[in-house]
């Protein structure tokens, strides 16, 4: 019997990196779309981005506010001067994706969360004089354990909203077709779902309670401390946390119990 994998992430976020780790391990993946994004604010946040000595540099914790930093410019570059300011960033992925279309250089990719990121900042940070705000474009989900911790450490941001999370036009039709197709096939049985942020699960659970569709037997894999907290707070059991958004990671916790 194949086992099938659900990976329930963004269309934005490339999901084909997870799925190629997964078949090589014998899993069968099966990406369903979980959430949408709308952009706004980017006027607001050019003007800002063009005025890098109000700042001490750039912050990013999520793919989307790379491409809302992209559409902001407009094409163009970003002024040279952030490049010699302190930015950083949370993922590999995004660290290569501000790389490509923004020509910049992170910092703290490997904390793999917003709770580690600020860790990491106040250690790099040692020793530095930094007085100015860091720019933060974000969603209007963002947790505040990014700016409360930086707060805690001397550091400020400026935040501004620059997309709005809704759940994906398809998820509900996709869900309950993937769970029926599973009842009446029985050579595939969904052995687990990833989930990778709090409100992709607050968005499935949602569907699951309204269409009856019961998790009995599906391991359930969160990524990220955060995404741990909000599905126990619908009262699943998480099986394995990944701690970093990230294929070797995820792959490392579901074979944990294999």
């Amino acid at each position: 019997m194949r086992k099938v994998v659900v990976i329930l992430k963004s269309e934005s976020d490339n999901a084909d990196s997870y799925g190629a780790l997964l078949e090589k391990h014998g899993y069968v993946p099966v990406f369903i779309p979980t959430l949408d994004f709308s952009f706004k604010n980017l006027d607001v946040l050019r003007d800002h981005l063009l005025s890098p000595y109000k700042y001490s540099g750039l912050i990013f914790t999520s793919p989307r506010s790379i491409t809302a930093v992209r559409d902001a410019v407009q094409g163009q570059k970003l002024k040279d001067d952030w490049k010699t300011l302190e930015n950083y960033s949370v993922g590999e992925t995004s660290r290569d994706l501000i790389q490509r279309t923004l020509d910049l250089d992170t910092k703290g990719h490997h904390s793999g969360n917003a709770s580690n990121l600020a860790d990491f900042i106040k250690t790099d940070l040692y020793n530095k004089t930094v007085t100015m705000p860091f720019l933060f474009p974000c969603g209007n989900l963002k947790q505040d354990v990014l700016q409360n911790k930086l707060s805690e450490y001397g550091y400020s941001l400026d935040s501004i909203e620059v997309y709005e999370t809704v759940p994906h036009r398809d998820l509900e039709r996709n869900l309950v077709a993937l769970f029926r197709g599973e009842e009446e096939n029985s050579d595939r049985t969904i052995d687990s779902l990833l989930f990778f942020s709090p409100s992709g699960i607050n968005y499935c659970a949602h569907v699951f309670e309204k269409h009856r569709i019961d998790l009995t037997g599906k391991r359930i894999i969160a990524i990220g401390p955060s995404t741990k907290k909000a599905i126990e707070n619908k009262g699943i059991t998480v099986h394995r946390t990944a701690e970093k958004p990230s294929p070797d990671y995820v792959v490392g916790a579901l074979l944990q119990d294999t």
